[in-house]
């Protein structure tokens, strides 16, 4: 059996996922920036919706009928850049947290590859336990 082959093949899938992994949390992150940028930025942007006050400089049912549309807006606004923005945000931090536990799993199995790589350097005396590292880092990649 050919271990040098088979332990390249693994180092390179391994290194692979690490960098595909990486790249993936990197956007998840600008994406994430970007969001929050978003969010302060149309938050201070409704902030104007209630300018200028109309409290005694208006009267009559235009004024009230303005004033209630102007609230409707600005609610509206609000609930979707305090609670839509944030369940995004959340939902983006979820993701970049599963992706960072598997990048975390392919760590492991990185170190493991190495460790078979010492076994592979010790010769027959150390076979038995290069096969069974082998097979278990084969068993992660599928």
């Amino acid at each position: 059996m050919d271990y040098s082959g088979t332990l390249q093949q693994i180092h390179d899938v391994l290194s692979h996922k690490a960098i595909e992994l990486e790249e993936q949390i990197s956007r998840l992150e600008k994406a994430k920036r970007n969001v929050e940028k978003e969010q302060s930025l149309a938050l201070e942007e409704i902030r104007q919706i209630m300018c200028p006050s109309l409290e005694k400089g208006w009267t009559g049912s235009r004024a009230v009928s303005f004033n209630g549309v102007r609230d409707e807006a600005y609610t509206v606004k609000y609930r979707v850049l305090n609670e839509d923005y944030e369940r995004y945000i959340h939902k983006i931090d979820l993701k970049i947290f599963a992706l960072e536990a598997e990048k975390g799993a392919v760590q492991a199995a990185s170190w493991s590859a190495d460790r078979a790589d010492l076994l592979l350097e010790k010769g027959e005396e150390a076979v038995d336990a290069l096969h069974s590292t082998i097979n278990g880092l084969k068993g992660w990649l599928k």
